[in-house]
């Protein structure tokens, strides 16, 4: 592992202490201007374009209300992704689309399932439903945002209208500075990101209502009874199904190979971002901002630091320490081969023994697994041995299969299982695991089975030094390598729990998927993000999230990390080159500070949006935000 840096609190330290300077105090202002000398009568304008996934016709018509006026304008548009219009900014407004037609069209690269005989959506009549195929579903798009000063560009979506009925703001959800279906003027660049959300937030919704894995007679609730039962009620279990939905489309992205590099590029800030989007709680309405010109971006930004970097070194060795832990088990390669081992061992098993294969109950070997086969009263595998140099121990039973050359071989049951190697162990108790071979299962030749396999359940990690009991969402393929060879890929991987040292309780998310799927070598290349819930002195309601190399979690020199701490959020991009330190903070509603520091210098300038509201600036020694009324406000 490489050397673990100091984190955030003491690089700020650093450059705290770096100003120097004169002692005499800073000039300020007691009684700053309305607006700190800005014309408070003043609304920048916002220019606001708009992404709409393409499967619905995106021309028709966009109705966009003021929220507090109810003031409502219509336009026709030929294509919704290509338009822009200017509104006021610091306002919420409630955008609705009705497509020129309501048909649906299938949002899989994979296809939407088989045909009904004569059925018209087939368009090419080959007795499935095909990409871009017309399918049976409804979808309706509305959103509310508050645009601000600048670019805007706000992302249609499935989850995005159920936010929208009450225009409650999910940034304390997604931890970022405006709603997850909307970029601001300092974000604008994510825009890659934000399309793979929204695109996955839809389709999930259309696969849910197609049912294809399901029954005929399964009864299909609407999404926004989901919705609310999870929200309102705190039963989720129909909101997971959507979740796992959700994930289904970015696992099918990231195998798709002519997709997979551009995807692969943003996925571990992709999963992180969308999944704690969807993690409901209590959530506050959007309301108009009283004044542009304003300093709570300051204040939160001082605040903060009291956290992040807790002026006393103790609390910057509280967080290392807790973060450090983390660290060091995701980095661990013993424990990220676990979860690949324990997948696999169930997946060879079932592959080379099973209903599909018509094997008879018995004893069998596969490489260095015993399996005990029973089939009555149920499909039974008790399995002990070795597995990538893990010690396996698993009792799996499946209730349920189906034998098909053209639809592939399904298998689906529940099971404890367990893999062990030195200081690691991992425990499933899995009460889904599904198997789906492409196509029958070739009884000449063993271990060349392709397919999907995905298992659910609670899972407990132990490392010498720690404990991680959580929620398990695991998604391993098999896919042919251009070699010839059976090769496994981790898609998807989910974990939601509490990990536990001498030093720490902290619940923590884990998300994780293989940047490369498609360069067949012997080592896993995951890349992670993270979400934790710290308990900190100061800051007892404290969550840090990052997308980043395991072993550079704490390595804060050039890293973007999203926190939250007394309820208010703030995305920081850290950037560290020799004595040259940037520093762009984003806070609430598109509020963005940039501070550039060389030696003893600070430059940069405090933002709404494409709008100044101050210069950064070291006067005296003191570096802090001077604005045209002459006030100045220290920036620490």
């Amino acid at each position: 592992m490489q050397k673990i840096n100091k984190i955030l609190p003491l690089l700020l330290t650093g450059i705290l202490s770096a100003c120097g300077g004169s002692s005499d105090p800073a000039p300020t202002v007691d009684d700053a201007e309305p607006g700190f000398g800005h014309d408070v009568t003043q609304v920048p304008s916002a220019s606001v374009a708009f992404y709409v996934p393409k499967f619905v016709d995106t021309s028709g018509t966009l109705s966009v209300t003021q929220i507090s006026s109810r003031e409502t304008q219509q336009f026709t548009v030929n294509d919704l992704n290509e338009m822009t219009i200017t509104l006021d900014s610091g306002v919420v407004y409630q955008f609705e689309f009705s497509p020129s037609s309501e048909q649906v069209f299938c949002p899989r690269e994979l296809g939407c399932g088989r045909a009904l005989r004569d059925d018209p959506n087939d368009l090419n009549g080959n007795e499935e439903i095909d990409f871009g195929e017309p399918v049976s579903a409804n979808v309706s798009y509305s959103l509310a945002a508050k645009p601000v000063a600048g670019q805007n560009q706000l992302y249609f979506s499935s989850y995005a209208t159920l936010l929208s009925d009450s225009q409650l703001d999910s940034t304390v959800l997604s931890l970022t500075n405006t709603p997850v279906y909307h970029l601001s003027h300092s974000r604008i660049n994510q825009s890659l990101q934000a399309e793979y959300a929204a695109q996955a937030f839809t389709s999930a919704d259309i696969m849910r209502q197609l049912n294809i894995q399901g029954r005929q007679d399964d009864e299909i609730s609407p999404l926004a009874d989901a919705f609310d039962l999870a929200y309102k009620h705190s039963d989720s279990t129909l909101w997971q199904s959507y979740i796992d939905q959700v994930n289904e489309y970015f696992i099918e992205t990231l195998l798709d190979e002519k997709d997979s590099t551009l995807f692969s590029s943003v996925v571990d800030q992709v999963l992180l971002t969308a999944n704690e989007a969807l993690q409901l709680q209590d959530m506050v309405t959007l309301k108009d901002s009283d004044t542009v010109f304003n300093n709570d971006l300051l204040d939160h930004f001082r605040d903060s630091l009291g956290v992040v970097r807790l002026q006393e070194e103790k609390y910057s060795d509280e967080l290392d320490t807790k973060l450090r832990e983390i660290e060091s088990v995701v980095s661990d390669d013993v424990v990220q081969e676990s979860f690949l081992a324990l997948a696999e061992a169930v997946y060879n098993v079932v592959d080379n023994v099973s209903p599909a294969r018509n094997s008879e109950p018995g004893n069998y070997q596969i490489d260095d697994l015993d399996v005990v086969y029973t089939t009555d009263p149920l499909f039974n595998w008790q399995v002990t041995g070795f597995n990538r140099g893990f010690e396996v121990s698993m009792d799996v039973t499946m209730s349920e299969w189906r034998k098909s050359p053209i639809l592939g071989d399904r298998i689906v049951g529940v099971g404890v299982v367990s893999v062990r190697k030195g200081d690691v162990s991992l425990e499933a108790d899995l009460n889904d695991i599904f198997l789906l071979f492409d196509g029958s299962i070739d009884g000449d030749n063993l271990q060349t089975a392709t397919g999907t396999s995905h298992f659910a359940g609670e899972v407990t990690l132990q490392t010498a030094a720690s404990m991680t009991k959580a929620d398990l969402r695991l998604h391993l393929d098999r896919v042919r390598s251009p070699g010839n060879s059976v090769e496994s890929i981790i898609a998807n991987l989910r974990l939601r729990g509490d990990f536990e040292t001498v030093n720490q309780v902290t619940p923590v998310a884990l998300y994780a998927a293989e940047q490369s799927p498609y360069e067949f070598d012997t080592a896993l290349d995951l890349a992670f993000g993270l979400h934790v819930d710290f308990d900190l002195k100061g800051g007892s309601d404290f969550q840090l999230q990052l997308a980043a190399d395991p072993n550079n979690f704490t390595n804060l020199n050039s890293a973007e990390i999203s926190y939250l701490v007394g309820g208010r959020v703030m995305q920081l991009d850290v950037r560290r080159s020799g004595d040259n330190n940037n520093i762009v903070a984003q806070g609430k509603d598109g509020y963005w500070l940039d501070i550039k520091q060389k030696g003893r210098n600070f430059t940069g300038g405090y933002y709404y949006g494409d709008q100044q509201i101050g210069d950064v600036k070291t006067v005296r020694g003191v570096p802090g935000v001077l604005f045209p009324d002459g006030s100045f406000e220290s920036l620490f």
